[in-house]
Protein backbone atom coordinates (compact mmCIF):
# COMPACT_ATOMS: atom_id res chain seq x y z
CA UNK A 1 0.00 0.00 0.00
CA UNK A 2 1.81 3.72 -1.11
CA UNK A 3 2.13 6.34 1.78
CA UNK A 4 -0.52 8.58 -0.46
CA UNK A 5 -3.16 5.88 -0.29
CA UNK A 6 -2.50 5.27 3.56
CA UNK A 7 -2.98 8.93 4.65
CA UNK A 8 -6.10 8.90 2.39
CA UNK A 9 -7.67 5.65 4.19
CA UNK A 10 -6.78 7.37 7.66
CA UNK A 11 -8.38 10.69 7.04
CA UNK A 12 -11.53 8.47 6.39
CA UNK A 13 -10.95 7.16 9.42
CA UNK A 14 -10.71 10.40 11.18
CA UNK A 15 -13.84 12.02 9.27
CA UNK A 16 -15.95 9.18 9.93
CA UNK A 17 -14.82 9.30 13.67
CA UNK A 18 -15.47 12.94 14.08
CA UNK A 19 -18.83 12.36 12.19
CA UNK A 20 -19.73 9.41 15.04
CA UNK A 21 -18.51 11.45 18.03
CA UNK A 22 -20.65 14.13 17.67
CA UNK A 23 -23.75 11.97 16.70
CA UNK A 24 -22.73 10.12 20.25
CA UNK A 25 -22.63 13.51 22.29
CA UNK A 26 -25.57 14.66 20.69
CA UNK A 27 -27.44 11.95 22.40
CA UNK A 28 -25.97 11.59 25.72
CA UNK A 29 -26.72 15.29 25.83
CA UNK A 30 -30.67 15.23 23.94
CA UNK A 31 -31.85 11.55 25.39
CA UNK A 32 -34.80 12.37 27.84
CA UNK A 33 -34.68 8.68 29.53
CA UNK A 34 -32.22 8.89 32.60
CA UNK A 35 -32.15 5.58 34.44
CA UNK A 36 -30.05 6.98 37.15
CA UNK A 37 -28.12 10.17 37.89
CA UNK A 38 -25.13 11.59 39.91
CA UNK A 39 -23.44 14.57 40.55
CA UNK A 40 -20.25 14.61 43.00
CA UNK A 41 -17.79 18.15 43.27
CA UNK A 42 -14.46 18.85 44.72
CA UNK A 43 -12.21 21.70 45.88
CA UNK A 44 -8.42 22.33 46.02
CA UNK A 45 -6.91 25.13 47.11
CA UNK A 46 -3.40 25.52 47.30
CA UNK A 47 -1.11 28.40 48.51
CA UNK A 48 2.23 28.48 47.27
CA UNK A 49 5.85 30.46 47.65
CA UNK A 50 8.61 29.54 45.24
CA UNK A 51 12.16 31.52 45.07
CA UNK A 52 15.13 31.15 43.52
CA UNK A 53 18.77 33.49 43.04
CA UNK A 54 17.04 35.57 40.31
CA UNK A 55 13.41 35.84 41.54
CA UNK A 56 10.51 35.21 44.34
CA UNK A 57 6.80 34.81 43.66
CA UNK A 58 3.86 33.74 45.64
CA UNK A 59 0.79 32.33 44.28
CA UNK A 60 -2.77 31.32 45.15
CA UNK A 61 -4.25 28.66 43.09
CA UNK A 62 -7.62 27.07 43.15
CA UNK A 63 -9.65 24.19 41.56
CA UNK A 64 -13.53 23.79 41.63
CA UNK A 65 -14.43 20.43 39.86
CA UNK A 66 -18.27 19.71 38.65
CA UNK A 67 -18.63 15.62 38.33
CA UNK A 68 -21.47 14.19 36.94
CA UNK A 69 -22.93 10.86 35.62
CA UNK A 70 -25.88 9.77 34.02
CA UNK A 71 -27.16 5.95 33.43
CA UNK A 72 -28.88 6.38 30.22
CA UNK A 73 -29.74 2.86 29.89
CA UNK A 74 -29.08 -0.25 31.50
CA UNK A 75 -25.67 -0.59 29.15
CA UNK A 76 -25.01 3.08 28.65
CA UNK A 77 -24.01 5.96 30.43
CA UNK A 78 -22.48 9.59 30.20
CA UNK A 79 -19.78 11.55 32.16
CA UNK A 80 -19.40 15.34 32.28
CA UNK A 81 -16.55 16.75 34.12
CA UNK A 82 -15.69 20.86 34.01
CA UNK A 83 -13.40 22.30 36.08
CA UNK A 84 -13.15 25.97 37.18
CA UNK A 85 -9.61 27.98 38.71
CA UNK A 86 -9.66 30.91 40.01
CA UNK A 87 -6.15 31.65 40.90
CA UNK A 88 -3.70 34.88 42.03
CA UNK A 89 0.58 35.55 41.54
CA UNK A 90 2.43 38.06 42.89
CA UNK A 91 4.47 38.50 39.40
CA UNK A 92 2.12 39.11 36.56
CA UNK A 93 5.46 38.25 34.81
CA UNK A 94 5.43 34.47 36.09
CA UNK A 95 1.66 33.74 35.39
CA UNK A 96 2.67 30.56 32.97
CA UNK A 97 3.57 28.61 36.45
CA UNK A 98 0.09 29.12 37.35
CA UNK A 99 -1.85 29.30 34.17
CA UNK A 100 -2.90 25.65 33.41
CA UNK A 101 -1.78 25.82 30.11
CA UNK A 102 0.85 27.71 28.14
CA UNK A 103 3.38 27.94 24.95
CA UNK A 104 4.41 24.18 25.76
CA UNK A 105 1.47 22.72 27.03
CA UNK A 106 1.12 19.63 24.40
CA UNK A 107 -2.41 17.29 24.83
CA UNK A 108 -4.76 15.42 22.33
CA UNK A 109 -7.76 17.04 21.72
CA UNK A 110 -9.79 18.16 18.61
CA UNK A 111 -11.24 21.26 19.62
CA UNK A 112 -10.75 23.09 23.35
CA UNK A 113 -12.48 25.73 25.27
CA UNK A 114 -10.27 28.92 25.54
CA UNK A 115 -8.96 28.33 28.63
CA UNK A 116 -8.62 32.03 29.90
CA UNK A 117 -11.68 33.87 31.29
CA UNK A 118 -9.73 37.50 32.45
CA UNK A 119 -7.52 39.47 29.92
CA UNK A 120 -3.90 38.13 29.71
CA UNK A 121 -1.43 40.46 31.28
CA UNK A 122 1.20 42.05 29.34
CA UNK A 123 4.63 39.69 28.67
CA UNK A 124 6.66 42.73 30.26
CA UNK A 125 4.13 43.45 33.61
CA UNK A 126 5.65 42.87 37.27
CA UNK A 127 2.22 43.65 38.87
CA UNK A 128 0.45 41.18 40.63
CA UNK A 129 -2.30 39.38 38.59
CA UNK A 130 -5.63 37.55 39.35
CA UNK A 131 -6.36 34.12 36.93
CA UNK A 132 -9.68 33.05 36.15
CA UNK A 133 -9.45 29.64 33.67
CA UNK A 134 -12.25 26.76 33.18
CA UNK A 135 -11.34 23.88 31.41
CA UNK A 136 -13.85 20.86 29.98
CA UNK A 137 -12.13 17.42 31.30
CA UNK A 138 -14.41 14.52 30.81
CA UNK A 139 -17.53 14.33 28.26
CA UNK A 140 -17.64 10.93 27.09
CA UNK A 141 -20.54 7.94 26.09
CA UNK A 142 -19.35 4.80 27.58
CA UNK A 143 -21.83 1.19 26.32
CA UNK A 144 -21.40 -1.92 27.40
CA UNK A 145 -21.93 -5.04 24.77
CA UNK A 146 -21.67 -8.48 25.99
CA UNK A 147 -17.76 -8.99 26.90
CA UNK A 148 -16.83 -5.57 25.11
CA UNK A 149 -17.18 -1.77 26.30
CA UNK A 150 -16.81 0.97 23.95
CA UNK A 151 -16.18 4.59 25.17
CA UNK A 152 -16.00 7.83 22.76
CA UNK A 153 -14.91 11.46 24.01
CA UNK A 154 -12.95 13.18 26.01
CA UNK A 155 -11.72 10.47 28.96
CA UNK A 156 -8.06 9.76 30.53
CA UNK A 157 -5.78 7.26 28.90
CA UNK A 158 -3.12 6.07 30.91
CA UNK A 159 -0.65 3.33 30.09
CA UNK A 160 3.14 2.35 32.03
CA UNK A 161 2.56 3.66 35.82
CA UNK A 162 6.02 4.37 36.72
CA UNK A 163 7.57 7.46 37.60
CA UNK A 164 8.68 7.52 34.42
CA UNK A 165 7.06 5.79 31.77
CA UNK A 166 8.98 5.67 28.13
CA UNK A 167 5.19 3.45 27.06
CA UNK A 168 3.23 6.48 28.05
CA UNK A 169 3.39 7.75 25.12
CA UNK A 170 0.12 10.24 25.10
CA UNK A 171 0.03 11.90 28.21
CA UNK A 172 -0.26 15.61 28.33
CA UNK A 173 2.51 17.90 29.07
CA UNK A 174 2.86 20.97 30.63
CA UNK A 175 -0.92 20.49 31.27
CA UNK A 176 -2.10 21.58 35.01
CA UNK A 177 0.82 21.00 36.30
CA UNK A 178 -0.29 22.73 39.66
CA UNK A 179 -2.87 20.02 39.72
CA UNK A 180 -2.21 16.92 38.68
CA UNK A 181 -4.78 14.68 40.90
CA UNK A 182 -6.68 13.69 37.73
CA UNK A 183 -5.04 12.74 34.59
CA UNK A 184 -6.24 15.63 32.16
CA UNK A 185 -8.74 14.00 29.39
CA UNK A 186 -7.76 13.67 25.26
CA UNK A 187 -10.31 13.14 22.91
CA UNK A 188 -10.97 9.53 21.40
CA UNK A 189 -12.26 6.40 21.01
CA UNK A 190 -11.84 3.26 22.72
CA UNK A 191 -12.69 -0.49 22.93
CA UNK A 192 -11.35 -2.55 25.42
CA UNK A 193 -12.54 -6.15 26.04
CA UNK A 194 -11.31 -9.43 27.29
CA UNK A 195 -10.21 -12.69 25.68
CA UNK A 196 -10.39 -15.81 28.16
CA UNK A 197 -9.89 -15.57 31.59
CA UNK A 198 -6.31 -13.94 32.14
CA UNK A 199 -6.14 -12.18 28.64
CA UNK A 200 -7.52 -8.15 27.90
CA UNK A 201 -7.68 -6.42 24.38
CA UNK A 202 -7.71 -2.72 24.33
CA UNK A 203 -7.67 -0.67 21.53
CA UNK A 204 -8.00 3.60 20.42
CA UNK A 205 -7.94 6.34 17.89
CA UNK A 206 -6.98 9.91 19.64
CA UNK A 207 -7.57 12.54 18.20
CA UNK A 208 -5.49 16.15 18.17
CA UNK A 209 -5.61 19.53 16.95
CA UNK A 210 -8.50 19.54 13.95
CA UNK A 211 -8.37 15.37 14.02
CA UNK A 212 -5.18 16.29 11.43
CA UNK A 213 -3.50 12.73 10.37
CA UNK A 214 -0.43 14.06 11.30
CA UNK A 215 -1.01 15.15 15.03
CA UNK A 216 -3.38 12.26 16.10
CA UNK A 217 -2.56 9.01 17.75
CA UNK A 218 -3.48 4.66 17.18
CA UNK A 219 -3.31 2.36 19.75
CA UNK A 220 -3.54 -1.22 19.73
CA UNK A 221 -2.31 -2.72 23.97
CA UNK A 222 -2.95 -6.24 25.45
CA UNK A 223 -2.62 -7.48 29.13
CA UNK A 224 -2.05 -10.89 29.92
CA UNK A 225 -1.35 -13.29 32.61
CA UNK A 226 1.59 -15.81 31.49
CA UNK A 227 1.92 -17.65 35.22
CA UNK A 228 3.31 -15.12 37.58
CA UNK A 229 4.22 -12.66 34.98
CA UNK A 230 1.91 -9.39 34.48
CA UNK A 231 2.31 -8.38 30.96
CA UNK A 232 1.25 -5.52 28.71
CA UNK A 233 2.59 -5.08 24.70
CA UNK A 234 1.85 -2.06 23.50
CA UNK A 235 1.67 -1.06 19.72
CA UNK A 236 1.13 2.47 18.56
CA UNK A 237 1.34 4.82 16.37
CA UNK A 238 1.71 9.35 17.10
CA UNK A 239 2.14 12.30 15.02
CA UNK A 240 3.42 9.71 12.07
CA UNK A 241 5.97 7.91 14.65
CA UNK A 242 5.72 4.35 15.23
CA UNK A 243 6.08 2.78 19.13
CA UNK A 244 6.67 -0.73 20.13
CA UNK A 245 6.17 -0.82 24.25
CA UNK A 246 6.25 -3.79 26.73
CA UNK A 247 5.26 -3.39 30.38
CA UNK A 248 6.59 -6.27 33.03
CA UNK A 249 5.51 -6.52 36.05
CA UNK A 250 6.44 -9.83 38.44
CA UNK A 251 7.68 -10.71 42.20
CA UNK A 252 10.92 -11.96 42.58
CA UNK A 253 10.65 -12.93 46.36
CA UNK A 254 8.83 -9.84 48.38
CA UNK A 255 10.68 -7.64 45.97
CA UNK A 256 8.33 -6.57 42.93
CA UNK A 257 10.37 -6.21 39.65
CA UNK A 258 8.32 -3.53 36.69
CA UNK A 259 9.96 -2.71 33.77
CA UNK A 260 8.42 -0.36 31.47
CA UNK A 261 10.73 0.14 27.87
CA UNK A 262 9.49 1.46 23.61
CA UNK A 263 10.88 1.08 20.86
CA UNK A 264 10.50 4.58 18.80
CA UNK A 265 10.82 4.57 14.92
CA UNK A 266 10.81 8.57 14.17
CA UNK A 267 9.70 9.31 11.00
CA UNK A 268 12.33 9.86 8.62
CA UNK A 269 10.42 13.33 7.37
CA UNK A 270 11.12 14.65 10.64
CA UNK A 271 14.54 14.03 11.32
CA UNK A 272 16.11 17.67 10.78
CA UNK A 273 19.37 15.91 9.28
CA UNK A 274 20.60 12.92 8.05
CA UNK A 275 23.27 12.38 10.59
CA UNK A 276 20.09 12.45 13.22
CA UNK A 277 19.60 9.33 15.19
CA UNK A 278 15.54 7.92 13.92
CA UNK A 279 15.38 5.29 16.19
CA UNK A 280 15.54 5.49 20.25
CA UNK A 281 15.41 2.95 23.00
CA UNK A 282 14.02 4.71 26.56
CA UNK A 283 13.31 2.46 29.24
CA UNK A 284 12.75 1.93 33.43
CA UNK A 285 13.60 -0.59 35.47
CA UNK A 286 12.47 -0.50 38.86
CA UNK A 287 12.12 -2.84 42.60
CA UNK A 288 9.30 -2.23 44.93
CA UNK A 289 9.51 -3.64 48.62
CA UNK A 290 6.40 -3.43 51.00
CA UNK A 291 8.87 -3.62 54.33
CA UNK A 292 5.61 -3.24 56.41
CA UNK A 293 2.06 -2.52 56.54
CA UNK A 294 2.97 1.33 56.82
CA UNK A 295 6.48 1.68 54.69
CA UNK A 296 6.68 1.25 50.97
CA UNK A 297 9.31 2.46 48.92
CA UNK A 298 10.69 2.27 45.14
CA UNK A 299 13.74 2.89 43.71
CA UNK A 300 13.53 2.79 39.48
CA UNK A 301 16.45 3.58 37.08
CA UNK A 302 15.93 5.51 33.66
CA UNK A 303 17.33 5.62 30.90
CA UNK A 304 16.64 8.49 28.13
CA UNK A 305 17.59 7.55 25.38
CA UNK A 306 16.50 10.95 23.79
CA UNK A 307 18.84 13.04 26.40
CA UNK A 308 22.32 14.27 25.84
CA UNK A 309 25.11 13.78 28.61
CA UNK A 310 26.78 17.16 27.94
CA UNK A 311 25.01 20.10 29.84
CA UNK A 312 25.49 22.91 27.02
CA UNK A 313 23.30 20.66 24.56
CA UNK A 314 20.79 20.52 27.20
CA UNK A 315 18.39 23.63 25.32
CA UNK A 316 19.44 23.08 21.99
CA UNK A 317 18.91 19.09 22.30
CA UNK A 318 15.25 19.86 24.41
CA UNK A 319 14.12 22.05 20.66
CA UNK A 320 14.79 18.61 18.43
CA UNK A 321 12.27 17.00 16.66
CA UNK A 322 11.81 13.82 18.98
CA UNK A 323 11.30 16.36 22.16
CA UNK A 324 8.45 17.93 19.69
CA UNK A 325 6.22 14.69 18.91
CA UNK A 326 7.67 12.54 21.97
CA UNK A 327 6.63 13.18 25.58
CA UNK A 328 9.98 14.02 26.60
CA UNK A 329 10.68 15.63 30.12
CA UNK A 330 14.00 15.31 30.76
CA UNK A 331 17.19 16.67 29.75
CA UNK A 332 19.85 14.34 30.37
CA UNK A 333 20.52 10.24 29.72
CA UNK A 334 20.39 8.81 33.16
CA UNK A 335 18.52 8.57 36.05
CA UNK A 336 17.61 7.50 39.88
CA UNK A 337 14.23 7.63 41.37
CA UNK A 338 13.46 6.94 45.04
CA UNK A 339 10.12 6.49 46.34
CA UNK A 340 8.80 6.29 50.00
CA UNK A 341 5.91 6.46 51.50
CA UNK A 342 4.98 6.28 55.24
CA UNK A 343 0.92 5.54 56.48
CA UNK A 344 1.59 6.17 59.65
CA UNK A 345 -2.37 5.91 60.43
CA UNK A 346 -5.26 5.61 58.20
CA UNK A 347 -5.07 9.64 58.58
CA UNK A 348 -1.68 10.84 58.32
CA UNK A 349 0.57 9.93 56.05
CA UNK A 350 4.50 10.92 55.11
CA UNK A 351 5.84 10.57 51.17
CA UNK A 352 9.19 11.81 49.39
CA UNK A 353 10.62 10.98 46.16
CA UNK A 354 14.00 12.03 44.72
CA UNK A 355 15.10 12.04 41.52
CA UNK A 356 19.09 12.24 40.65
CA UNK A 357 20.54 13.19 37.33
CA UNK A 358 23.43 10.67 37.67
CA UNK A 359 25.13 13.02 34.35
CA UNK A 360 25.34 16.44 36.06
CA UNK A 361 25.10 15.02 39.89
CA UNK A 362 22.06 17.72 39.82
CA UNK A 363 18.75 16.37 42.11
CA UNK A 364 15.33 17.42 42.66
CA UNK A 365 13.59 16.38 45.89
CA UNK A 366 10.06 16.71 47.00
CA UNK A 367 8.43 15.88 50.77
CA UNK A 368 4.75 15.80 51.45
CA UNK A 369 2.12 14.84 54.57
CA UNK A 370 -0.98 14.36 53.52
CA UNK A 371 -3.73 14.29 56.92
CA UNK A 372 -7.27 13.54 56.45
CA UNK A 373 -9.37 15.72 58.71
CA UNK A 374 -12.30 13.52 57.52
CA UNK A 375 -14.15 11.55 55.26
CA UNK A 376 -14.10 14.42 53.09
CA UNK A 377 -11.35 17.06 54.13
CA UNK A 378 -7.99 16.65 53.66
CA UNK A 379 -4.94 18.90 54.45
CA UNK A 380 -1.70 18.76 52.68
CA UNK A 381 2.03 20.06 52.58
CA UNK A 382 4.78 19.84 50.12
CA UNK A 383 8.17 21.30 49.66
CA UNK A 384 10.24 21.29 46.95
CA UNK A 385 14.48 21.68 47.05
CA UNK A 386 16.45 21.30 43.88
CA UNK A 387 20.57 21.01 44.18
CA UNK A 388 23.06 21.29 41.10
CA UNK A 389 25.48 24.28 39.30
CA UNK A 390 23.42 27.47 38.87
CA UNK A 391 23.36 28.54 35.57
CA UNK A 392 25.75 31.32 33.90
CA UNK A 393 22.58 33.15 31.97
CA UNK A 394 19.16 31.89 30.94
CA UNK A 395 20.77 30.86 27.65
CA UNK A 396 22.54 27.99 28.86
CA UNK A 397 21.93 25.68 31.70
CA UNK A 398 24.75 24.42 33.73
CA UNK A 399 22.71 21.31 35.34
CA UNK A 400 19.04 19.92 34.64
CA UNK A 401 17.86 20.71 38.15
CA UNK A 402 20.31 23.60 39.54
CA UNK A 403 18.23 26.48 38.67
CA UNK A 404 14.69 24.57 39.66
CA UNK A 405 13.17 27.12 42.09
CA UNK A 406 12.55 25.63 45.98
CA UNK A 407 8.76 25.83 46.90
CA UNK A 408 6.61 25.25 49.87
CA UNK A 409 2.98 24.31 49.10
CA UNK A 410 0.24 24.37 51.85
CA UNK A 411 -3.20 22.51 49.92
CA UNK A 412 -6.81 21.92 51.39
CA UNK A 413 -8.97 19.59 49.05
CA UNK A 414 -12.87 19.13 49.77
CA UNK A 415 -14.96 16.10 48.36
CA UNK A 416 -18.86 15.76 48.09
Amino acid sequence: MSLSKFVRGYKNIVTIYRQALLTLLCVCILTPTISAAELSYSAKSLIASQNNSQSNSNLFFNRLRIQSYAGLSANCAAEIEYELFPGWISSAEDVSSLSISNSNSRIYRIADLNHSLTANPAASGTKEYWLLEHNLDRALLRCQAGDWEYTVGRQAVTFGGMSVSPTDVFVPLAFKSLDQEFRPGVDGFRIHGGIGETTEVEAGLLTGKAASAAENGIYLRSHLLVGSIDLSPLLASFKLNQLFGLTLQTDLGQLGLVFDGAYIRQRKSALESLSEQKNWIPWTLGLNLQWSEKLFTMLDYHRNAMGTEKTENYLSNAVSTIYQEFPVMLLSRDYLLLNLSYQHSPLLSVSNSVIFNLNDSSFLNNTGLEWSFSEDLLFAWQLSFASGKKSASSVEKSSEFGDTPSSFKFILKHYL
